[in-house]
């Protein structure tokens, strides 16, 4: 049983409730639970991905359309197509939509569902009736997200030098059907090759086969849990928590890795580990993340706003109590640059001779002394097949807490700038969703605020003044 699967992350703190009177805009659909919004930057277009559904929504949560994705005839010991000739223990089967993506550069929705090994289907923004692709005898590679809906899986769209539109996916560890041999990062074509068959035949649209994958040996026993994805400058980055079985007691650490866009090989792949801790608790299981500019006097930048849940090892399993920790993201960038370096130029170590950088994943590489070490850093930024991968740093990146609970674990944050203030939204495993405000990032927060008591994950656009909360069965726009 994975550690805490959350598809839903949830909000929550203390003080004075909104009033009852004000009302906000919401949509519900009979008992369908909710699992991803996202909008379209472009036209303010809201997409929601349910269980069994798919809905276009206006920005005031108005529906525009609804498009039935489930149930479906599906076993996990098939391959699809499934048909019950075929696979007679195949039964009517709930399709989680797992990862719901727009590709602003073709007018693309991408839309992947649990039911059928993972697959997924492009259709038309704006009118999501309309299916564009849907590979109709899929290959192993064109199996994208996780087949059991309570292993997660995160991924974005992103564009490479040329303009090319790339899957990013992280994806986690499943015992049945083909889940077992993907590997748990890759980059996925969303053009067909050359020389491809066109239409639903095509064998290239999805797949990872001629991009890039992290291989990882002993996959089942790293178990990964992937929370977060986002692009920062020109780099893709994955937040997730895995076991560190490097260590002797093999437990469970959060880690954020990085990889450059173009990197067809993922010679740049570093991981770097994460803490969030103070003199008397370590917080150390990641439950969501939100990249947002900070803007609070003195402290400029981006910054990564991190949620954490205690880990009770005498139980095996999360405590209630949680933490909020910021990263600047200038801070990670360099302690994830300086294990590279430290990999390339001095087989990973300190001047002390500390081994502070390493291969990860039972690869057969280690870390070397490269000879002219300033032409190759500034010559391979991002690696290159004389280079040694994947990367990993024995020493966190530690951060204290801004913000501690006792009571519920806190499962979903967005923030943004309001009158020279940090505003940061929380969401805890209870259903509450409170305000933070602060001018100091690296002390306690100036105020905390309850808002309101609701099921809710968190969905806020920079250029938008609204907050969408995603509760199971109601989102609203606050």
């Amino acid at each position: 049983m994975p550690l805490g699967t959350f598809l839903l992350p949830v909000l929550c703190f203390l003080g004075p409730t909104i009033p009852q009177e004000l009302q906000y805009p919401t949509f519900s659909h009979n008992a369908t639970k909710f699992i991803h919004l996202i909008m379209d930057p472009d036209s303010g277009t809201l997409y929601l991905g349910a269980t069994n559904f798919l809905f276009h929504l206006t920005p005031d949560l108005v529906m525009e359309e609804a498009v039935s994705m489930g149930p479906i005839l599906d076993s996990k010991d098939c391959l699809p197509p499934v048909f019950k000739q075929d696979c007679p223990q195949a039964l009517e089967t709930d399709n989680y939509i797992k990862l719901l993506l727009i590709n602003s550069l073709e007018k693309e929705l991408i839309v992947c569902g649990s039911v059928w090994q993972g697959i997924c289907e492009k259709r038309t923004l704006g009118f999501i009736k309309h299916v564009l692709f849907q590979p109709q005898t899929p290959g192993d590679t064109q199996y994208v997200v996780a087949n059991d809906p309570n292993i997660s899986t995160v991924g974005l769209v992103g564009y490479s030098k040329e303009n090319v539109p790339l899957l990013f996916v992280g994806r986690g560890y499943t015992s049945r059907g083909v889940g077992g041999s993907i590997p748990p990062i890759t980059t996925r074509n969303l053009r067909a090759h050359p020389g491809d068959v066109s239409g639903p035949n095509s064998h290239t649209i999805f797949s990872y086969e001629e991009t890039a994958k992290l291989a990882v040996g002993r996959l089942s026993e790293y178990s990964h849990h992937f929370i977060k994805s986002f692009m920062h400058g020109s780099s893709v980055y994955f937040l997730f928590y895995r076991r560190d079985l490097k260590s002797q007691s093999r437990e469970y650490k959060t880690y954020i890795s990085r990889i450059c866009l173009d990197d067809a090989h993922y010679y740049s792949y570093v991981e770097l580990p994460l803490v969030c801790r103070n003199q008397e608790k370590t917080y150390s299981l990641l439950q969501a993340a939100y990249v947002a500019q900070t803007g609070v006097e003195g402290q400029v930048g981006d910054a990564l706003f991190v949620t954490f849940s205690a880990w009770q090892a005498s139980l095996g399993k999360l405590s209630e109590e949680s933490a909020l920790c910021v990263y600047p993201m200038e801070e990670v960038d360099h302690f994830i640059t300086q294990t590279r370096d430290l990999c390339y130029t001095r087989d990973g170590k300190m001047e002390d001779g500390r081994e502070v950088a390493y291969i990860e994943y039972d690869v057969s590489s280690s870390c070397v002394q490269l000879s002219a070490v300033s032409d190759t850093l500034a010559a391979y930024p991002c690696g290159s097949d004389h280079t040694p991968s994947p990367m990993a740093s024995r020493v966190p990146l530690e951060a204290v807490p801004v913000l501690e609970k006792s009571d519920a674990r806190l499962t979903a944050v967005a923030a943004s700038i309001e009158d020279g203030h940090m505003v940061v939204f929380l969401g805890d495993s209870q259903g509450r969703l409170h305000k933070v405000v602060t001018s100091d990032l690296r002390g306690r927060p100036a105020y905390i605020k309850f808002l309101l008591l609701l099921k809710v994950g968190f969905y806020s656009q920079e250029e938008d003044s609204s907050l969408y909360a995603l509760p199971q069965q109601k989102p609203k726009s606050i």
